[in-house]
């Protein structure tokens, strides 16, 4: 609306600002008409009776005349034009002092507004802190509780939590009562676990936590069939949960529905492919079953376990078992030792032979003879120790264990294509061999029996 108005005042000024300039024209002819006719009618001249001289004068009267009021008009116009420019310089000055006032009136409420909002965002970084320190607190002292290894003391302090905690934002509450529940288990105070199980589901619908605890007590306490009711509550709220499926094959199997249970544990590596303890269960569920078929998958299963995770002792145990049981002793034993080494460092039996090594120099053959059995306890194909031991025990007397040592020493040389001890195996035979020609030794315990 005011810019409609400015423009018409805009066009109304032009108007008459050229309406103005069309007056001033006309009266201009006006005047040299008026100026000529009181020359010629009123004093009684006629203009052609005019002689040059006076002729030349009347029009530079006119003319001078014309040029005075032109002057004068243009005098005014320059005022007027002066009085304008003045007005708009009061009114940009006013409207610039209008506009400064606006802008420090703005800037003052932004800096109130920025102040307002530093203060705001410091207050709440403050109370994020504050709340972040408190639920650290709580969390380290859960962490605490869960390392205190009587369930009787965790019992207490899980309580005294619960009771003096209030309701903190960001506590997880449900994992709370799954904790106490599980130290109630741990003491056979069943009621009071099932009753934890059960509160921590009503605080925790979203997830399958408290489920997974309310399945494992039913299993704890041989309902199994009430375990796989609870755990495929929970597979509806997760299908792809393999924890799920491998208790609800565990319950399975622990029923005897073996079918049963090895369609949920295939439904687990479905979707866990790398799951070794699916495989380590299907190899338990078949040695139980009576179907033949199933009991020659064993092997495959504790070998896809092995593939997947070579340091699961109890399947390599399990399948040293069936080696044993196929007459296959010597893998067995190889199995077995493969256990037994990965809880000594090769650096750790290397230091044992070579002590016993240092024994056997110094001819402390008792010292010598405990490290060389505890590297071939440790490590049963080690050439070097093999060849140690049989000289140590040649040294000592004992002429059998020798014999044996230092031929299974040269088999096992042949065997790995390490050949450096073979002169000392041979020696060692070489010399009891000549014992035997000499004399046949009698032992101390024949001698007694022979008096």
């Amino acid at each position: 609306m005011e810019l409609y108005k400015d423009s018409n005042t805009y066009v109304v000024n032009i108007f008459m600002r050229y309406l103005k300039y069309f007056l001033i024209i006309i009266a201009q002819f006006a005047i040299v008409e008026l100026v000529i006719w009181i020359h010629t009618t009123g004093i009684g001249w006629h203009i052609e009776e005019l002689l040059p001289g006076d002729a030349i004068s009347l029009w530079g009267t006119v003319a001078t005349i014309v040029f005075l009021v032109f002057s004068v008009l243009a005098l005014w116009n320059v005022d007027q034009k002066i009085k304008e420019l003045n007005e708009i310089k009061e009114r940009i000055s006013s409207k610039s002092v209008e506009i400064e006032t606006k802008n420090r009136e703005v800037m003052l409420e932004a800096d109130k507004v920025q102040k307002d909002l530093v203060n705001k965002a410091e207050e709440q970084i403050k109370r994020i802190l504050d709340k972040s320190t408190y639920r650290q607190n709580f969390y380290d002292t859960l962490t605490r509780i869960a390392n205190i290894l009587d369930p009787g003391l965790r019992v207490q302090e899980y309580t005294h939590f619960l009771r003096t905690s209030g309701n903190i934002e960001g506590i997880n509450y449900a994992y709370v009562y799954i904790c106490r529940g599980d130290a109630y288990l741990e003491l056979a105070r069943n009621d009071k676990a099932l009753s934890d199980y059960e509160t921590a589901q009503k605080l925790d619908k979203k997830t399958v936590a408290p489920i997974l605890a309310l399945g494992n007590y039913y299993v704890t306490i041989k309902d199994y069939a009430k375990s796989i009711e609870v755990y495929k509550r929970g597979l509806e709220m997760e299908p792809q949960n393999e924890n799920l499926m491998m208790n609800i094959a565990n319950s399975y199997s622990a029923m005897g529905n073996f079918q049963e249970a090895d369609k949920y544990y295939d439904k687990a590596l479905t979707f866990n492919p790398d799951l070794t303890l699916a495989y380590y269960n299907k190899s338990r569920m078949a040695s139980e079953s009576t179907d033949p078929i199933m009991k020659e998958k064993r092997m495959t299963y504790l070998n896809h376990c092995l593939e997947i995770m070579p340091y699961f002792h109890q399947a390599r145990i399990n399948k040293a078992s069936i080696l044993r049981g196929e007459e296959k002793n010597e893998e067995a034993a190889e199995e077995l030792s493969k256990v037994i080494k990965t809880f000594l460092h090769e650096d750790y039996i290397m230091a044992i032979l070579q002590r016993g090594i240092a024994y056997r120099l110094q001819a402390k053959m008792p010292y010598a003879l405990i490290d060389f059995q505890m590297v071939l306890f440790l490590e049963p194909h080690n050439v070097q120790n093999l060849s140690n031991l049989s000289m140590t025990y040649l040294s000592m007397g004992f002429i059998n264990e020798a014999a044996f040592t230092a031929q299974e020493g040269l088999k096992e040389a042949k065997k790995q294509g390490k050949h450096d001890c073979d002169n000392e195996f041979r020696e060692v035979l070489l010399r009891i061999d000549a014992m035997n020609r000499i004399a046949v030794p009698i032992r101390v315990d024949e001698k007694d029996n022979k008096s």
